[in-house]
């Protein structure tokens, strides 16, 4: 017997350009699209097709409203009373939102990606929590990374809102990883089980046409016609695994370079 089609929901801050979760998520939503699967979009910026998507603002981490809070939660280790009634305003607004998507669209299955993982939007990762709690309705938390990789949200006036849905535990989310140190530290830290499907290339599909923008690339860094340019476009953060790439130059056995495109 033929398993059912479903109608599945992407959910994400933004899910535009050549971020990795936007490009992660693309490759996700076109094999479930081959698989004969229909899938759909809630966010606050897009450039899927604007039929399936479902575009809020206040989705977006740079909605001016949604960054002053985020300021002011991860600043110090007070929020103000203003804060909090804020984000219990824009929580309730857009779980609204996320009621409305589902009915609309007829939402079988939630895909949420990094929503529930860093809080660059909070109101959203509460607002999604309640409403899976409310609905249960099932979900996919794809995580990418981590609150707790991140030094800067070390310092922060929001542990009741980081306990309560980054990640959330609750039965219908299905928790899926991109490496084995984010299932093992979300294990030791939370007692979440965890699915791991790592980050791919469509190797068969081709590059695109140079634009001439590293023509000079080479010049401009000093690298010979020879020698091998080896290029990790990742930051230079431990679970990148950036001594996997090291290695790697070493046992090609010829002058190699190896470019990392982000700092810390």
């Amino acid at each position: 017997m033929r398993e059912k089609l479903a109608r599945i929901g992407f959910v994400a801050t933004r899910l535009a350009g050549t971020d990795g979760v936007s490009l992660e998520a693309a490759k996700w939503s076109d094999v479930l699209t081959e698989l004969g699967h229909t899938c759909f979009f809630f966010t606050g910026e897009s450039d899927r097709p604007a039929e399936r998507s479902y575009v809020v603002p206040e989705a977006h981490f740079e909605h001016d409203m949604i960054a002053q809070i985020h300021c002011d939660l991860f600043d110090d280790y007070c929020r103000t009373e203003m804060t909090s009634e804020a984000i219990s305003d824009y929580r309730s607004h857009l779980k609204r939102e996320l009621h409305a998507f589902i009915r609309h669209f007829d939402i079988d299955l939630l895909v949420i990606e990094n929503a529930l993982s860093i809080p660059m939007n909070v109101p959203l990762g509460l607002a999604l929590t309640e409403l899976i709690a409310e609905t249960r309705i099932p979900s996919v938390a794809h995580h990418h990374d981590f609150v707790w990789e991140r030094a800067r949200f070390s310092v922060n006036a929001a542990e009741d809102y980081l306990a309560a849905a980054f990640p959330p535990a609750m039965s219908s989310i299905h928790h899926v990883v991109i490496n084995s140190f984010g299932a093992k530290q979300l294990a030791l830290r939370t007692g979440m089980r965890s699915t791991l499907i790592p980050n791919v290339m469509d190797f068969d599909t081709p590059p695109g046409t140079p634009d001439g923008y590293a023509n000079d690339l080479r010049t401009g860094f000093g690298i010979g016609k020879a020698e091998c340019l080896l290029l990790q476009p990742t930051r230079i953060v431990p679970r990148k695994r950036i001594e996997r790439s090291i290695e790697l130059a070493r046992k090609l056995d010829m002058p190699s370079w190896l470019l990392i495109t982000h700092d810390a």
